[in-house]
């Protein structure tokens, strides 16, 4: 009889392993969902981001261009070039500010 109820309590405590290690994944595959969806969601940020850098670059060297055919073409005055330095380090700060 005292080893039916050791084996009794054996299995009792086997189940209760059992279950909590169930619970446990459960709980572990809910988290590894939420994440990978979050990693999905992450990635197309990030691939959006990585689209508009480049067209902020593209932006970027066409100004720059602009800015030499411009500046060796018509002579510039000292105020029209700072404006123009002005306005590109404003880009640039732009596009620092959005990264």
């Amino acid at each position: 009889m005292e080893q039916l109820a050791q084996i009794e309590d054996s299995v009792k405590a086997l189940w209760e392993k059992a279950k909590r290690a169930g619970d446990t994944i459960v709980r572990l595959r809910e988290e590894k969902q939420a994440l990978t969806s979050e990693v999905h969601v992450l990635r197309q940020e990030v691939g959006k981001l990585k689209g508009e850098l480049a067209a902020r670059e593209q932006q970027i060297q066409r100004l720059v261009a602009a800015a030499g055919e411009a500046k060796s073409s018509i002579g510039m005055s000292n105020g029209e070039r700072e404006q123009l330095t002005a306005k590109v380090k404003e880009l640039l700060a732009r596009i620092d500010a959005y990264l």
